[in-house]
């Protein structure tokens, strides 16, 4: 007779624990350890299956002649795509039943309660705001005093549970020695609740803001002082702020800064950033998916991310970038640009230009004179190179796999080498422009 393995039947009873743990105690936090450590069922169930391979060969018994059954793959697998997902789940927030911290209340009824509280704050202070879920937005003010409307919102079954839950999280404005610490007290109500505060404030203009929470949009406008964001899952939109902006997020859909004074420091992941007047020093860190913008820099600008390395000295211009394309006007250099693929158009850029990308068109128009220095490459993809018919240069265009089109004139000329061709040529004492691309064409005319 064959043996079964024990390891179904242990996974059954993990199963049938955690279900039980969830019932008995509520403010258990299952969803985030199994979100966190479900790899670890899959250690165990190999270990468990190591064990008894061991224990078949100490017993001199024929070992299985396959490793894991067609039901185990399975399961196997199905693990992978359940734990993945509550992984990411947890990640945005999202807590379903029968593990979420929010329960069943997620069909409950949303009860709304309204508060506010001050708090004087003479001279430049720093507000802090721990509000783990809820949107912020701070307005800043001649009053020396820091003022804050509570909208808070309770999901739960009954009127009874939502005002205990109402009554565990007061509205605080407490001093914490240099700094005035804004809490809503989400901490103390029971996971079972799900809550959330949106906060109206006011602080004087000469404050510095300091936020944490875990989701929730931070708007900010019309203050002197620093600002430092810490959170999940957020939308930033800073206008009008006197000193630096720091922003570290996991995951948003914007972050805006508009009008700043001081450096921009972005950091982390999500979709759609707007920068515009900056003073300040630029720097962005991150995975971002959707459009990127930014308008009359003044310093440095250095993105670094997974698949683009750019740094720029200022941009007077604007720069537009997203997943496909890279575009930028009125740049002052040096401009170094490393991209995986992109196709990317460049107009009116100083001082030198070093450019690679793996996939891609390019497009140069070096309009402002004399014209910079130029490194363009592209492994796949075709190079148009368009020059003021009053620039000075020496250009050295090649391509291995592609042909070359001279529309500028003598004294360029072109020579075919096997599958690829060259373009040469010198127009009085200027920079040299190095154009090279594997796979594509060459194009260089006059504007």
């Amino acid at each position: 007779m064959t043996r079964r393995s024990l390891t179904g039947p242990l996974i059954l009873i993990l199963i049938g624990v955690a279900f039980l743990t969830r019932n008995m105690w509520q403010e258990v936090p299952l969803f985030q350890w199994i979100a966190q450590y479900w790899p670890f069922l899959l250690i165990g169930w190999g270990a468990l299956r190591l064990v008894e391979v061991l224990i078949e060969m100490a017993r001199s018994k024929p070992l299985p002649s396959g490793g894991l059954s067609g039901g185990e793959v399975a399961l196997i697998i199905l693990l992978c795509i359940v734990g993945s997902g509550m992984y990411a789940a947890d990640r945005h927030g999202l807590h379903l039943p029968p593990f979420g911290n929010t329960s069943l209340e997620v069909f409950g009824e949303e009860n709304d309660y309204r508060t506010s509280a001050q708090k004087s704050a003479p001279g430049k202070v720093h507000v802090v705001f721990e509000n783990l879920r809820g949107n912020v937005r701070v307005n800043g003010s001649d009053e020396p005093v820091v003022k804050v409307d509570e909208h808070k919102m309770i999901r739960a079954f009954n009127k009874n549970d939502a005002d205990q839950a109402d009554r565990q999280s007061p509205l605080e404005i407490v001093t914490d020695g240099d700094r005035i610490v804004v809490r809503t007290n989400q901490d103390k109500v029971s996971h079972a609740r799900r809550i959330s505060c949106d906060l109206e404030v006011s602080v004087p203009r000469a404050a510095a803001i300091e936020g944490r929470g875990t989701s929730g949009d931070y708007d900010v406008t019309d203050v002197a002082g620093g600002i430092d964001i810490t959170s999940g899952n957020s939308g930033v939109r800073l206008n009008n702020i006197g000193g630096s902006a720091k922003v570290d997020l996991q995951r948003s859909d914007i972050v805006r800064a508009v009008d700043v004074k001081g450096d921009v420091d972005i950091e982390g992941r999500g979709n759609d950033i707007e920068l515009e007047n900056i003073a300040g020093q630029v720097t962005v860190n991150g995975s971002y998916s959707g459009t990127l913008q930014f308008k009359n820099l003044a310093k440095p600008l250095h993105l670094e991310s997974r698949n683009t390395d750019l740094k720029v000295e200022k941009v007077p211009g604007t720069i537009t970038m997203d997943l496909g394309e890279f575009t930028g006007t009125n740049l002052v250099g040096p401009v170094r640009l490393i991209t995986r693929s992109k196709d990317i158009h460049l107009e009116d850029f100083t001082q030198s230009l070093e450019l690679e990308t793996e996939r891609g068109d390019i497009e140069l128009k070096p309009g402002k004179m004399p014209v910079a220095k130029i490194d363009a490459r592209s492994r796949s993809g075709n190079i148009d190179l368009e020059l003021p018919e009053s620039a000075k240069f020496e250009l050295r265009a090649t391509t291995n796999r592609g042909e070359v089109q001279n529309e500028y004139g003598s004294p360029l000329e072109a020579v075919t080498e096997g599958e690829g061709a060259k373009l040469k040529g010198k127009v009085g004492e200027g920079a040299v422009l190095t154009i090279t691309t594997d796979r594509g064409s060459v194009t260089v005319k006059k504007s």
